[in-house]
């Protein structure tokens, strides 16, 4: 029995790792609320998906997050704000170009077209790279952008699984939500940090090329 109620029971360790994920997900929307605030929130999430995906997060989740947070509020406030403005200019050329364009001529219309797909795919890849990327290494915001344009690409069957699996859960957690709305909604309040923890087991594999663990 009094294995049961042994902190480092399995049982134990499993719900308190809900537990983190659940607060670590509340502080990255509170923290993302402002908006201009969101790329340092979701880089401080990283950080400390990163400790959890290592088993190393003595000093908590709370102190973990904010400490990130404090540290790359400006830098990713920076990467953020770039990020979201070409993102949009981004996004807008795609709509414009697909239902509003003035070219007539329709093979140009398809090379545009294609650019800027390609364009969308480049920024969703550095997107996907830039935070974990911030969370984890310190370089000025230049070398930041290039690291994570070379890494997406140069690992890009890791850059493809950590896509992929991220959609697969997003779409199991809809599945479960739609089929069982009561219990499953609860998913809901440990997504963010949940795909940010799948993510972060595969950027560590990615990261441990480039840093000596011990030098962390």
């Amino acid at each position: 029995m009094g294995g049961l109620f042994n902190y480092d029971n399995p049982i134990w360790r499993f719900v308190g790792r809900i537990w983190d994920l659940f607060i670590l997900n509340l502080l990255w929307v509170l923290c993302s609320i402002p908006i201009v605030t969101f790329g340092a929130s979701t880089t401080a999430m990283y950080y400390c998906t990163m400790k959890i995906a290592r088993d190393r997060d003595s000093g908590g989740v709370l102190s973990m997050f904010f400490h990130s947070f404090k540290d790359n509020l400006l830098q990713s406030t920076i990467i953020w704000l770039i990020m979201a403005f070409v993102g949009g200019i981004l996004f807008f050329d795609i709509r414009f170009f697909s239902f509003y364009s003035p070219i007539e001529n329709t093979v140009l219309k398809m090379i545009i077209f294609t650019i800027t797909c390609f364009l969308i795919l480049l920024w969703l890849f550095i997107f996907t790279y830039i935070f974990p990327i911030q969370a984890k290494f310190i370089n000025p915001i230049k070398q930041t952008f290039k690291l994570a344009l070379f890494m997406s690409v140069k690992h890009l069957i890791r850059t493809i699984i950590i896509l992929a699996g991220s959609v697969l859960i997003l779409t199991a957690v809809y599945i479960l939500i739609m089929r069982m709305p009561g219990i499953m909604s609860m998913l809901i309040f440990v997504l963010g940090s949940g795909i940010s923890l799948f993510q972060a087991s595969q950027f560590n594999i990615i990261f441990d090329k480039y840093i000596d663990e011990n030098n962390e």
